[in-house]
């Protein structure tokens, strides 16, 4: 069963280190907070903060990137994913540059100095966004849906035309030792024919195959993958820190075909914007309004674990 109560961490926690694209230095440290306020970063330098919200959200091409009065936050999705997947959902984080690092190209650092802050309850009732009935988005041959379900699950395929990654798919159930064992530690991926065209665009510059995998024609150039899906289950991570997106945690079956940031956080928006799609819900039992026009029913069933 999910958590009922809103959860911050139990003290600060400070992570350092280089971002991947434009590699510059920066220092990261989330901070409790009183209420349930949400994720929200805050820059340092300007006092700008931006909330983790998806209708924030500028450039996805090869991250996840808030953008808010002229200031950009690049690379959120890993310590998003991280605090999703915890099930951490209120604290603030103050970044001193404009990108976050990328560590080791996984969330396990962010899993690790989350968990070594710790964790305490907010006042109030967790609150849920409960899917009542399908949403669908979907653009040259890529989909992506989310549909009525008891708790968190995640069913995601990819298909590259590249002999070492091919088409993999996986599914889970999502609580917080599932997220630890079976995604966290799955790293970024990319190929290596496509480093090059990056760094030629000003990308990548921080990138290595300490904190990306790195795949060639016959397979990745590390030392040894971690998963032996661990491209997929990277795409799962990198979903699970754009849906923390949404501004509070869901409720639904989530599946996905040859999606990426863009697509993930496409249905995100679809979803908010359908409000007859969702509800909220607290501890799982959805937060009913008063009828005033009359009621309308939903007939969608949950699909079973």
């Amino acid at each position: 069963m999910p958590r009922t109560h809103p959860r911050t961490l139990r003290q600060p926690v400070t992570v350092t280190g280089r971002g991947l694209h434009f590699n510059r230095p920066c220092r990261v440290v989330i901070r409790p907070v009183e209420k349930a306020s949400g994720l929200r970063f805050l820059h340092e330098p300007s006092g700008i903060e931006i909330p983790a919200k998806a209708d924030l959200v500028g450039d996805l091409s090869l991250s996840t990137t808030l953008v808010k009065d002229g200031l950009r936050f690049g690379t959120v999705e890993h310590l998003l994913a991280a605090l999703a997947g915890l099930e951490i959902e209120h604290a603030l984080i103050e970044v001193d540059s404009d990108e976050l690092p990328i560590l080791d190209g996984s969330a396990a650092p962010w899993v690790e100095a989350i968990l070594a802050a710790g964790a305490r309850n907010l006042p109030g009732a967790r609150r849920f966004i409960k899917v009542l009935r399908p949403v669908e988005v979907t653009e040259d041959g890529r989909w992506m849906r989310v549909s009525p379900h008891a708790g968190l699950r995640i069913r995601y395929t990819i298909d590259f035309d590249h002999p070492a990654i091919g088409r993999q798919s996986r599914e889970l159930s999502l609580d917080p030792e599932k997220f630890r064992r079976e995604l966290s530690n799955a790293r970024t991926f990319c190929m290596e024919q496509d480093v090059e065209f990056m760094r030629s665009r000003g990308l990548a510059l921080g990138g290595s195959l300490e904190n990306a995998v790195v795949f060639a024609a016959k397979g990745p150039l590390n030392e040894a993958l971690r998963y032996e899906d661990e491209a997929v289950r990277h795409k799962m991570l990198d979903l699970m820190g754009d849906l923390a997106l949404l501004g509070a945690p869901l409720l639904g079956l989530v599946e996905a075909h040859a999606a990426g940031h863009a697509l993930h956080v496409s249905l995100v928006k679809a979803l908010l914007a359908d409000t007859d799609a969702w509800t909220w819900s607290e501890g799982g039992e959805a937060i009913r309004p008063r009828p005033v026009f009359g009621h309308r029913g939903h007939s969608a069933q949950p699909i079973p674990a």
